[in-house]
């Protein structure tokens, strides 16, 4: 295994659009120990030609064609054939700065087990650009029962799930068979990362904007109804629990902030329901919402809907009462609002995130 070597995994798929951008950002890295690995994952468009191109013209860049598989295979894959010391991944659409690589380096090489950076957000949107930095509020190399005591504000933060905004060591995620779930498509990266974590003895942040993360309008969760959206946030729920609990942890500022992030993703399984491409009845939608709101987890946490946005107060105080079509009404109207007045659901938004009650 080659000292300094970075291995940089590339899952790809039908990412035409934004793939040259990406590879150009990697090629152009001020580290140049790198190895580029471009996994093409059955793309139906020119994704695949692209990756050919540039490894004809780059040494550096290797692509695997395969049939899809979905990205926590092609991940796996890509492990599997990473020759460098250190392991980072980039998602085809998105892009890093060209020091980025060079900055987690240096950190990891002075004796850490994981390196996590600030980033960007990029929400691209009906034409606008919207950014949005996004960084720790903590700095420097800690011990893991050190960096333990911050888990929460980081995973509130989007510190935690993220694959990319962290270089790995190889060898750890090998000897520790830390592997992505194959069939899971919904918070593979959080668990991954949950395994690996627990392997470390240190971990480095890095309060860098190093990592441009691109969100666009028509490639995010809500483009596809995922009809299992509330059984795969409860089971990251419990794991996350779980994994604080085996820590004796999950008490504290770590425990509240924990189950504030669960119950913001209880609102988001509501109104996941009334999702443009959903095929679910009134009835059927009444239904889950029943499910939903007299599960024991949400009534367990019912008083951390009072911490938030307008919104997630009012549906806590529904959820109290069992109020389902109250519910059900507010996020079709919502849906109705979004969809055919859009002056007033932009309304709506904006005094969304002005009325917050703590």
């Amino acid at each position: 295994m080659h000292d300094n070597l970075v291995s940089i995994i590339v899952p790809v798929f039908n990412a035409e659009k934004y793939l040259t951008k990406c590879i150009n950002s990697l090629l152009n890295q001020s580290h140049k120990n790198i190895e580029v690995i471009l996994i093409d994952d059955g793309s139906t468009d020119n994704s695949g030609i692209i990756c050919d191109e540039f490894a004809m013209k780059n040494k550096n860049v290797k692509v695997i064609h395969q049939k899809n598989a979905g990205p926590s295979k092609t991940r796996n894959v890509g492990i599997d054939a990473a020759q460098g010391k250190y392991i980072q991944f980039v998602d085809s659409d998105d892009f890093i700065e060209p020091n980025m690589t060079e900055i987690l380096i240096k950190s990891i090489n002075n004796g850490t087990d994981l390196v996590i950076c600030g980033y960007k957000s990029m929400f691209l949107i009906e034409g606008s650009n919207i950014i949005h930095n996004c960084k720790s509020n903590i700095d420097g190399k800690f011990t893991l029962s050190e960096f333990m005591l911050h888990f929460g504000d980081l995973f509130r933060d989007n510190f935690i799930n993220s694959l990319w905004n962290k270089l790995y060591i190889t060898n750890l995620i090998r000897n520790h068979n830390v592997r992505f779930i194959d069939n899971l498509h919904m918070g593979e990266d959080l668990l991954f990362n949950l395994a690996y974590i627990k392997a470390c003895k240190s971990i480095s942040i890095i309060n860098k904007y190093l990592y441009n993360y691109v969100i666009i309008s028509n490639n995010s969760l809500t483009v596809s109804f995922k009809k299992d959206y509330f059984i795969n946030q409860q089971m990251l729920f419990l794991k996350v629990k779980d994994f604080l609990l085996e820590a004796n942890l999950y008490d504290g500022r770590n425990r509240d902030l924990i189950k504030l992030c669960y119950t913001d993703s209880i609102i988001t399984c509501l109104e996941h329901l009334f999702h443009n491409n959903s095929n679910l009845t009134a009835k059927r939608k009444k239904e889950q919402i029943k499910t939903i709101i007299y599960n024991d987890h949400v009534k367990g946490n019912i008083s951390y809907f009072k911490n938030g946005n307008f919104q997630k107060r009012v549906i806590g105080l529904f959820i109290q009462k069992n109020l389902i079509n109250c519910i059900f009404y507010f996020f079709k109207a919502k849906t109705i609002l979004r969809n055919k007045l859009v002056p007033l659901f932009k309304l709506f938004r904006k005094i969304n995130q002005i009325v917050r009650f703590n």
